[in-house]
C-alpha cells in the first residue's frame, strides 16, 4: 500500500498538516477509516477520531507558522 506520506519529511510540521487536512477530508466525505503508512508504522484514523485530527492539524499549522517566522491566528472570543 501506497502512504499519502510517502516522500514527506516527517520532522516538517508545513509538509505534514496539508496530508493530515487530506485525511480529513477522506474522512468528512464518508469514508469510515483511513489507513496510511507513516514511517514503518501503519496508522488508522476513523471517524471518531475527528476532533482529536482536528486538533492535530491546529497544532502543525501552529508550528509551520512559528517555523515561517509567522505569528499564528488566533481566534477571538466573541460574546453577545
Amino acid at each position: 500500500m501506497s502512504s499519502i506520506f510517502e516522500g514527506i519529511d516527517m520532522s516538517d510540521p508545513c509538509a505534514v498538516y496539508p496530508k493530515l487536512e487530506q485525511v480529513l477530508d477522506r474522512l468528512l466525505t464518508g469514508e469510515m477509516v483511513v489507513r496510511a503508512r507513516v514511517g514503518e508504522d501503519e496508522r488508522q484514523w476513523q471517524q471518531s477520531n475527528i476532533p482529536e485530527l482536528r486538533r492535530r492539524i491546529r497544532e502543525l499549522q501552529m508550528a509551520c507558522a512559528r517555523k515561517r517566522g509567522a505569528r499564528p491566528a488566533r481566534r477571538a472570543i466573541t460574546f453577545g
